[in-house]
């Protein structure tokens, strides 16, 4: 038997338990139709991702209403008020909100910690001014006690201690784009990940359609991926713009030819391309049988501009092309035809004298037929069979692709890059220098600057993608390159998203300075914008030490607020020859000192081989600068800092993440020759 604090605490795991029993029992129902057993399985593991920590938290009204706030709303038909309260419902609001200048009719906020199924503590806050009666657990708090909490490689839910300028965003009734910008530490990740699950929870056509979430890199999504499902939803897609459904496995590009890849002129180069297939000039030339129909270019030109109107994509419009031109063909060869009966006609009655259609008709009454019809030479052309016979005809199919032919976005993509002539063309504002860095061999791996031109040409070619999402999250979304926005926007048409970074820590790939810049060309200025101004990680001490470089890297842009205090930063330095053993050292002295606590060391990305073969990941994690952000650890070793620095294009800002990493201590080593 399991020990609890509250006994409607016991009741609500009673309850989840029953619900989980009647899921299970009815699966076999619904098993035949694959709607209801895919939706059902969802629900099961959104419940069962839930049960652990099932709930958190408590608020006691003034008038002695009390409501227990949980990842997920429990209810019975025998009780006026639910077991559980989902954190996102409304009535979970105050839980958050609430302080002592506004107690929004609470007395006590209530922590629980929850391990497994025991309560292991509980801590109370008083909103109201009155003073601490029986029963009353006052302490620290949930937020104190998480910011000291060691490390685990993990993000964990913040579901119980998201502040109140946090839970604001996380609950915005905006559906449009919300952008959230913050320094290190300021808990912007954490928004992102509750906002979607919030989303979920409060709009249905959203829910419907799923949320992605999108990283900078595996090692990101490796250390968010549990956050959540712990809050009970398991129907979001986590991934890297380079792996969305569809992409290619992928090398990697050189940094100055990624940021060439990124820009969007390669989007109207590979428009133009496409366009440049499409039916530029000339007639149209098709035998049909023993006859031979042509259209002039003019018709080409009038079937060329029908299809486009469709909005179709190239393929399916090259389809709409095809019909405009039979349907052309047609009307012309039933032209022929009556021309050809009527001279016919014509020739018979100057050469006889008779009038054959009249002739006919007096035979037909004499027949008995007194109403006979004159025929209608047109009638004697079956347009709909021969438009038939020309939509199967082998003839017209070959006639038709040397026109408008068949592409695939390979063969798009492959063309543009294939040389410097045809990058010129269509890409005149670019330096010959870049031209040539542009071109690639015909066998060439693909990269992962080049899975946004292939996105683009397959929109371009087939169409949209197959799915998009009711909302999407951009966690790091300064990192992303115009044409990953524009890879992006074509996956959420409602353009409901949540989008989280700092420019101060912008990698080298985007042309971006600002959220301006970024999302205009998609998005006009239709964002909302918020600001985190607390950091929650980083200590006062650690903070101040980056000062000067945040005053660098982005002028005029004040620091974050921290909350918390710590050591101050260590500085060692080290000769060339010495720096694994001296890294080595520090790490051995900090795993002395603090056990437990989780390490990393971060370097400058040509110094990881020298660090990985001194074993340095026996005692701490390894992180390129490059990858160092949006990861935290509790002691950070930055190793030879002004070598970070001096990197291209963004050594300070990658150094400037790298010092920011750490929750408690930070460790630096300078390379000194002299």
């Amino acid at each position: 038997m399991y020990r609890v604090f509250d006994e409607r605490l016991t009741d609500a795991r009673v309850q989840l338990a029953d619900v989980l029993r009647s899921s299970v029992d009815s699966a076999g129902e619904v098993y035949a139709r694959d709607v209801a057993a895919e939706r059902l399985a969802g629900q099961i593991r959104r419940l069962e991702g839930a049960e652990e920590g099932l709930a958190f938290g408590r608020v006691d009204g003034a008038d002695g209403t009390v409501l227990h706030v949980g990842r997920l709303g429990l209810h019975t038909g025998d009780r006026d008020l639910p077991l559980l309260v989902d954190w996102r419902a409304d009535a979970a609001r105050s839980f958050y909100e609430a302080t002592t200048v506004h107690p929004m009719g609470l007395r006590r906020r209530r922590h629980l910690r929850v391990d497994g199924r025991a309560v292991r503590a509980v801590s109370d806050e008083l909103l109201d001014g009155s003073p601490p009666a029986a029963g009353d657990v006052v302490g620290d708090g949930p937020l104190a006690e998480a910011l000291e909490a060691q490390r685990t490689g993990r993000m964990r839910a913040a579901v119980a201690t998201l502040q109140t300028e946090q839970d604001a965003i996380v609950r915005s009734p905006h559906r449009g784009v919300t952008v959230v910008q913050g320094g290190p530490g300021t808990g912007k990740t954490v928004v992102a990940l509750h906002r979607a699950a919030y989303v979920l929870y409060a709009f249905p056509g959203a829910a419907a359609r799923g949320v992605l979430v999108l990283g900078p890199n595996a090692r990101f999504l490796d250390y968010v991926s549990q956050v959540l499902p712990s809050l009970g939803e398991n129907g979001v897609l986590l991934t890297t713009c380079a792996r969305l459904p569809g992409a290619v496995p992928a090398a990697v590009d050189s940094l100055v030819v990624a940021r060439l890849k990124g820009s969007a002129a390669l989007a109207g180069a590979l428009a133009e391309l496409v366009r440049s297939r499409q039916a530029p000039a000339g007639g149209f030339a098709v035998r049909v049988g023993r006859q031979s129909a042509r259209l002039e270019s003019v018709e080409v030109a009038a079937a060329r501009e029908a299809a486009l109107a469709s909005g179709l994509a190239h393929n399916p419009a090259r389809e709409a092309f095809k019909e405009h031109l039979i349907g052309a063909v047609t009307d012309a060869l039933e032209r022929d035809a009556v021309e050809a009966l009527e001279r016919v006609d014509a020739e018979i009655a100057e050469s006889t004298g008779l009038d054959l259609d009249a002739a006919a008709a007096a035979d037909l009454r004499a027949l008995g037929f007194d109403d006979a019809p004159t025929a209608d030479p047109a009638e004697v052309f079956d347009a709909d069979a021969v438009r038939a016979d020309l939509a199967d005809d082998a003839h017209v199919d070959r006639a038709v692709e040397v026109l408008w032919p068949r592409l695939t976005p390979d063969a798009v993509v492959r063309t543009l890059l294939a040389d410097a002539r045809t990058l010129a063309r269509h890409l005149p504002s670019l330096t010959g220098d870049d031209r040539s860095r542009l071109v690639r061999s015909p066998d060439a791996p693909w990269t992962d600057a080049d899975v946004p031109l292939l996105d683009e040409a397959a929109a371009l070619v087939d169409g949209l993608p197959e799915r998009s999402f009711g909302h999407v999250v951009v966690d790091e979304a300064q990192e992303l390159t115009a044409m990953q926005w524009r890879m992006v926007m074509r996956r959420c048409p409602a353009r409901s998203m949540t989008l989280v970074g700092d420019f101060a820590q912008a990698g080298p790939a985007t042309a971006a300075s600002d959220w301006s810049q970024a999302l205009g060309p998609h998005l006009g200025s239709r964002f909302s914008l918020h600001t985190l101004t607390v950091s929650y990680r980083t200590t006062r001490e650690i903070l101040a030490s980056t000062h000067g470089l945040l005053a660098r890297i982005a002028p005029g842009r004040p620091p974050s607020r921290a909350i918390r205090h710590g050591d101050a930063p260590r500085h060692l330095t080290a000769r060339p020859h010495s720096v694994a053993t001296t890294v080595v050292g520090e790490l051995r002295a900090q795993a002395a000192a603090h056990p437990g606590d989780l390490l990393g060391v971060i370097c400058a990305d040509a110094r990881v081989a020298e660090l990985t073969s001194a074993d340095v990941a026996r005692w701490a994690r390894l992180v390129p600068a490059s990858e160092a952000r949006g990861l935290e650890f509790d002691a950070i070793v930055v190793v030879s800092p002004e070598e970070i620095a001096a990197a291209r294009p963004c050594g300070e800002r990658d150094l400037y993440v790298a010092l920011t990493r750490a929750t408690k201590r930070l460790c630096t080593i300078a390379v000194v020759t002299a």
